[in-house]
């Protein structure tokens, strides 16, 4: 059975009252007793802010591909009759994606939702097939409707509207007894349709130990001077809380002058109250209101108070007394409604309407201790009766008996064709769409095709080659991309499609990059095709495999949003360089700074996985001390690249002088530098280190093979008009992969010299052509040749010639490190190793297929 639930009452305002904590626990507990049943969340886009945390409560126990979010288009609140058009439409659409998702029973956490906010709840407005179940809190406005109805007519044509969808509903899960008999009372539906399935507490509300610190710095917070009378909820009519002001008024001298009464949590009418409790005669001293209080002050507040007071006339259940009860709180409340059977003890229940009642009530327990241990005792006894997990098995067989009673019809089994078909036509039906502007038409259609991806559609892996496509630096990152993607491409992870995309800093959103792909993979293809904006939907995974910083800022706001529809964002981490050694790149183009920003940026989303272990190491540690506080935990992993030329897409060209200089360099033992000239790298150490070396008539040549980066001008002066240039000293200025190719193998040794690196490709490459490696004793160099090169700390240039004489020596009588024996890996392997640590954790398994 697929039970889809409406997770609005945790999305608005609501979710800072009873029934946003009763939507996430009830959610919880259904989930955790799901069995075989497969359930998914239904989130309302319009709430963009509450979508991660309610990710987050989830987390680990329900795969994230099954929240689902809708979209439609605001503003809907039924509060505007200038909405009307919108809010209907959002209810065709909302019910159109809940049947898209195929369920068996869709359950409404909180059906009267969206006077005041765009939230948008119906029943049978569209999908008439698919049982609907709703949860039933009280009918409160209904039986009331001088106090709520007829003072406010636009409020009431709502709040019928909203009775006439629940009358609807197949069936309704009571938070109470009392309301149950209630809706069986003025529904008028069969008493099959409702269950009581009452409701719960979190395992947080309960006693607790506070030290005196914690206990003094809640006081005074709070301005709490004295034991205090506690209550808690809301303040509207029926809470009755003049009558609570007035009754502690009405408190022995003695007994008020040593307490105060305290009103806790968001209450909307805190000056009339105030107003209030100054006619009453009480001192501004005596009434406390805390505003909005945490969770954790919540528990603290029940564990503090000396009583809790409940005086509410009318109640669906009334879950601040349960709550207070487990935390060992002595409670008194009505004798009305649900409290009845909430605090289940008929000696702490007064009348709420009678002042001197509740006034006598509190005395008591104020001042016989015995009746006030009685009640914490009492208290703890009646709240472990009420358990999730049992209104969570108790709704789960509800809803099995009512599939099992619904007959399934063709409408049920629409495919998403001709459920968005159907949504169309609808919508052209609704009064008023034919004076619709243009912009609300588009929004509604933008909308439904998000709601609505391709019937049979595969999860996508979208990888972002936005430098690549708009110039190929040739730079070490570029080679990565395009021997990543190659590989991704032709080798794609199980179950996924593959597409390259890219943006732009003058445009919002992500592109297929579809003419590119074409002549990426196949160049004989001059074919053009349009690039067409990427879709993403939940489940696909959006991976940031090239490195343009402006585009990832640019876009955040993008990558957010497909983010909390349910897209996993990752991105390759190549290094922490400009931040970790910021005086290597010139300070005016503010490189670390811009780095760091990016990488600020990145770790928002869900993961990132670097190019080697040291990489990740360093990341962590830059965490550590500059990362935000996140609801999700960052996942973080790394992998290896490749090494195969023929796979990274190499550049073929070989010049006229290429086969002398090889020649030249086959003479005398050849010692290669490969990587752009730039002033980590320790290109200048090296060259006079074997300036030292020719002067001491050291036969070697030193081959340079990179292109002019930034910072080494004088470098490149000394260089150009080097004695020893093309004689001893070769620089090789962005030369091909299949010249690169030769020279490795004519050279004796690759010396690596930088002080920072991500990866170290070169020392992969000389291995594969078995070149003995010399490299500075750095972390990642030995993570990625081990104990197969020879490692120096040289701080100067003749203490580097001093090490490169002694490896000669071990050279020469062959007792040099070997690097045949470093394990190295095709592009393939590195993929697939990217791909490992990408997947959800679920998927990992699941290999490439080979293509």
């Amino acid at each position: 059975m697929r039970i889809v639930i409406d997770m609005q009452g945790a999305q608005t305002e609501s979710r800072f009252r009873g029934i946003g904590r009763y939507t996430m626990s009830f959610t919880h507990a259904v989930v955790r007793n799901r069995g075989k049943h497969e359930i998914i969340l239904a989130l309302n886009g319009l709430f963009p802010d509450t979508i991660e945390p309610i990710r987050v409560a989830f987390d680990g126990v329900l795969l994230q591909e099954n929240i689902r979010v809708w979209n439609a288009v605001a503003p809907v609140a039924c509060v505007s009759s200038a909405n009307d058009w919108r809010r209907q439409s959002g209810e065709l659409v909302r019910e159109a994606f809940l049947a898209s998702l195929r369920p068996d029973i869709v359950h409404v956490s909180s059906l009267f939702e969206g006077y005041t906010d765009d939230a948008i709840t119906s029943v049978g407005r569209f999908d008439r097939a698919t049982p609907v179940s709703v949860t039933l809190y009280d009918l409160i406005p209904l039986l009331n409707p001088d106090h709520y109805l007829k003072p406010n007519p636009r409020y009431a044509q709502y709040y019928q509207r909203k009775v006439d969808h629940l009358k609807q509903a197949a069936l309704y899960l009571a938070i109470s007894e009392f309301t149950r008999k209630e809706g069986l009372a003025h529904l008028n539906v069969p008493e099959s349709r409702i269950v009581n399935v009452t409701t719960a507490i979190e395992s947080c509300f309960q006693p607790v130990r506070m030290d005196d610190g914690v206990a003094a710095q809640l006081r005074q917070k709070f301005g709490l001077s004295c034991p205090f009378v506690l209550y808690t909820g809301g303040a509207d009519e029926r809470k009755n809380l003049p009558h609570l002001i007035q009754a502690f008024a009405a408190l022995p001298t003695h007994l008020r002058g040593g307490h105060q009464l305290v009103l806790a949590g968001q209450i909307h009418v805190v000056p009339y109250l105030k107003e209030y409790a100054k006619s009453a005669g009480l001192k501004p001293d005596e009434l406390c209101f805390t505003g909005y209080v945490t969770d954790e002050e919540l528990v603290q507040l029940y564990n503090l108070c000396k009583l809790f007071v409940f005086p509410s006339w009318h109640e669906g259940f009334g879950l601040p007394a349960l709550e207070a009860m487990a935390c060992g709180a002595p409670v008194i409340g009505a004798n009305t409604s649900s409290l009845p059977e909430v605090i289940g003890l008929d000696a702490a229940l007064f009348d709420p309407h009678s002042v001197p009642e509740i006034a006598a009530k509190m005395a008591q327990v104020m001042e016989d201790s015995a009746f006030r241990n009685a009640l914490r005792e009492h208290g703890l006894q009646q709240a472990a009766k009420f358990s999730w997990d049992e209104v969570a098995k108790r709704s789960i067989n509800a809803f099995e008996q009512k599939v099992q009673q619904t007959p399934r019809s063709g409408a049920q089994k629409a495919d998403g064709n001709g459920i968005v078909k159907d949504l169309l036509g609808a919508i052209a039906r609704l009064s008023g769409s034919e004076a619709l502007s243009e912009s609300d038409l588009l929004a509604v259609a933008a909308a439904i095709a998000q709601n609505h991806p391709e019937p049979g559609r595969h999860r996508k892996l979208f990888v972002d080659i936005s430098e690549l496509v708009q110039r190929d630096a040739m730079t070490g990152v570029q080679r990565v991309t395009r021997s990543i993607l190659r590989e991704l491409s032709l080798n794609p992870p199980q179950a996924y499609e593959v597409h390259a995309v890219y943006a732009t800093i003058d445009q919002h959103g992500y592109r297929l990059a579809n003419n590119f792909t074409r002549g990426f993979l196949d160049k004989t293809n001059n074919s053009v095709v349009e690039d067409s904006p990427m879709e993403a939907q939940p489940g696909d995974i959006f991976l940031g495999l090239d490195l343009q910083h402006h585009t990832t800022r640019v876009q955040e706001s993008y990558l957010s949003q497909i983010r909390r529809n349910g897209t996993r964002i990752w991105f390759v981490v190549y290094d922490l360089l400009p931040v970790l050694f910021p005086s290597y790149w010139p300070s005016q183009h503010r490189v670390g700074e811009i780095h760091e920003e990016w990488l600020g940026v990145i770790t928002k989303f869900d993961g990132v996985v670097c190019i080697s272990k040291a990489v990740a190491d360093e990341l962590a540690d830059w965490l550590q001390a500059n990362g935000r506080e996140r609801l999700r935990p960052l996942h973080m992993g790394w992998f290896h690249l490749g090494t195969d030329i023929q796979n990274s897409d190499p550049s073929r060209s070989m010049p006229s002088e290429a086969e002398e200089v090889i020649r030249l360099l086959q003479t005398q033992p050849t010692f290669l530098m490969v990587g752009t000239l730039e002033p980590r790298k320790g290109h200048a150490q090296v060259l006079e280190a074997f300036e030292q070396l020719w002067q001491a008539s050291v036969d070697a040549n030193l081959v340079i093979v990179g292109k002019q980066g930034w910072m080494v001008e004088t470098l490149v002066k000394r260089l150009r008009a080097h004695p020893e240039l093309n004689e001893r000293l070769f620089w090789l200025e962005g030369i091909s992969d299949e010249y690169l190719e030769k020279v490795y193998a004519a050279s004796a040794c690759l010396i690596a010299a930088s002080e920072g690196e991500g990866f170290g490709l070169p020392l992969i490459e000389a291995a594969r052509h078995k070149v003995p490696i010399i490299a500075r004793d750095i972390p990642v160099f030995r993570e990625v040749a081990g104990e197969h090169a020879y490692y120096f700390t040289a701080k100067t240039p003749d203490d580097l010639a001093q090490r490169i004489k002694v490896w000669l020596g071990l050279f020469e009588s062959n007792r040099h490190p070997k690097s045949d024996q470093i394990r190295w890996l095709t592009w393939k392997d590195s993929a697939r190793q990217l791909v490992e640590v990408v997947l959800p954790r679920h998927e990992r398994s699941e290999r490439m297929r080979h293509g």
